[in-house]
């Protein structure tokens, strides 16, 4: 029985949602790629690589995700679809996170198109994945040297925008709290891992809120 375009889409987005068992990101990889040169393939499958990128247990297999994760958002733009938020976002996820595991020239590049990207995405929809390219920019920001256009108080005040737009979030949460404490504001960023602490599972979220939770543990104990 040959699927069709919604069911495969529909598939992956179920896979994905039991992200927590990594073999499903895997499957929806593989269903994914039986479909060519459609927008709403390449930009999940640009999620899926980002996500198997971050959980790799080795730098050779994140170096492998992040590539093939930048390869299905530039077919996006190199086959001229339609381009939304979705696209422009996932790709510079996964450009920031390779940055820092190329050489200095491609890392160069990957920074550039990162920040091109989250600026992009940020115009066409702030509020996309809770509020991401506020987030994923403000990161940025609070990680890059000033030469390349890192600014801790714009980081601050993006961070603080996420927040505002979803403040159950706890990824734009534990990220804020870094940068906080970086910036020696520990009431502050105390503040933060607490209600990270206090949020509860919402479905969508829940792999990223019961990791945010360890992390905000962690966080707690090094302050006291």
């Amino acid at each position: 029985m040959t699927l069709s375009l919604d069911n495969i889409i529909e598939r992956a987005d179920t896979l994905y949602s039991k992200r927590e068992k990594i073999e499903k990101v895997k499957e929806s990889v593989k269903l994914l790629q039986s479909i060519e040169n459609d927008y709403e393939a390449l930009w999940r499958s640009c999620r899926a690589h980002f996500f198997l990128g971050q959980e790799a247990k080795s730098l050779e297999e994140s170096l492998k995700q992040y590539r093939a994760g930048t390869e299905a958002g530039k077919q996006i733009i190199r086959l001229k679809l339609k381009t939304g938020v979705e696209g422009y976002f996932w790709l510079g996820v996964n450009w920031a996170l390779l940055a820092p595991l190329e050489n200095k020239l491609k890392g160069l590049i990957n920074v550039y198109g990162a920040r091109h990207c989250m600026k992009t995405a940020l115009k066409i929809d702030c509020t996309y994945h809770a509020a991401g390219p506020l987030r994923v920019l403000a990161r940025l920001e609070s990680k890059l040297p000033f030469i390349l256009g890192g600014r801790k108080k714009h980081a601050k005040k993006h961070y603080e925008q996420a927040i505002e737009i979803a403040p159950t979030n706890t990824v734009t949460r534990i990220y804020f709290a870094e940068l906080l404490l970086e910036l020696k504001k520990k009431a502050e960023a105390r503040k933060h891992l607490e209600i990270i602490l206090q949020t509860e599972l919402d479905g969508v979220w829940d792999f990223e809120i019961k990791r945010d939770k360890k992390s905000a543990k962690n966080l707690l104990q090094k302050i006291k």
